[in-house]
């Protein structure tokens, strides 16, 4: 079997996981609102903003024949420049201001996310780094028509679906580059062993990541719901007074 069908079927494996988790859930069972949503886009803002500084970034510790990606490397890291923009058209497109977004910071999750793709790369093995890149890209295009349908059904509008639709569709050339990357970088066991560490620890964090946005939209509607009732309670005070 190949290095990449190693992978692959290992990545297979990690999403069972990753569609039963909470956040996931939720997504496939339609147990949420545009709201949750957009609470999730916004950790993908968040989280999209930095990843193409993270592609480069890992080059700077390939050595000898792993030289040979760096150029290709760069090349993928300038093409998901703005993709950050889509995230934020999509929160527009559901009527939500942005402008606190780009200032404002993302929920601890999203941080360690990032977190962990410069500790991979700079204190463990640069190489494991590929297993950061495969969730990323295999993700949507494997299971984006099913994202996207679910979002449908609750109540999302196509004009704020642009970044899963991108990432569904256009990343399948970024699909292509993944096999250069895995034959040109995973030429050992250690190596291959390294990056399928990286696909469980990703996809455990994102995971964790679409779970603590729906959380974070979930207290948003319950303090909503309390001033409603709040109002309620006083105008019924108001008029008895009267």
């Amino acid at each position: 079997m190949s290095m990449f069908d190693q992978v692959f079927n290992f990545w297979k494996e990690e999403m069972v996981k990753v569609h039963a988790s909470t956040g996931f859930k939720r997504i496939l069972d339609r147990e949420m609102t545009p709201m949750h949503y957009a609470a999730m886009m916004e950790q993908i803002y968040h989280h999209t903003r930095e990843n193409p500084q993270i592609q480069t970034f890992a080059t700077a510790f390939f050595k000898y024949h792993q030289r040979s990606q760096i150029k290709p490397f760069y090349k993928h890291a300038i093409s998901e420049i703005g993709h950050d923009q889509l995230a934020l058209d999509d929160i527009k497109a559901l009527g939500y201001e942005t402008e606190n977004i780009v200032e404002g910071y993302p929920l601890p999750i999203t941080t360690a996310l990032l977190a962990y793709a410069y500790y991979q790369i700079q204190f463990r093995n640069p190489i494991g780094y590929l297993g950061y890149l495969f969730h990323l890209e295999y993700m949507p295009t494997q299971y984006g028509a099913e994202y996207i349908a679910a979002f449908k059904e609750i109540g999302v509008p196509d004009t704020a679906l642009s970044f899963i639709e991108d990432h569904h569709k256009i990343d399948q050339g970024h699909i292509k580059m993944m096999h250069g990357y895995i034959d040109g970088l995973i030429k050992t066991q250690e190596e291959l062993e390294e990056m399928k560490y990286a696909v469980s620890v990703t996809a455990k964090l994102y995971s964790d990541l679409v779970t603590d946005a729906f959380a974070k939209a979930d207290a948003l509607l319950a303090d909503n719901l309390s001033v409603k009732k709040k109002e309620y309670a006083d105008k019924r005070q108001s008029r008895s007074m009267h």
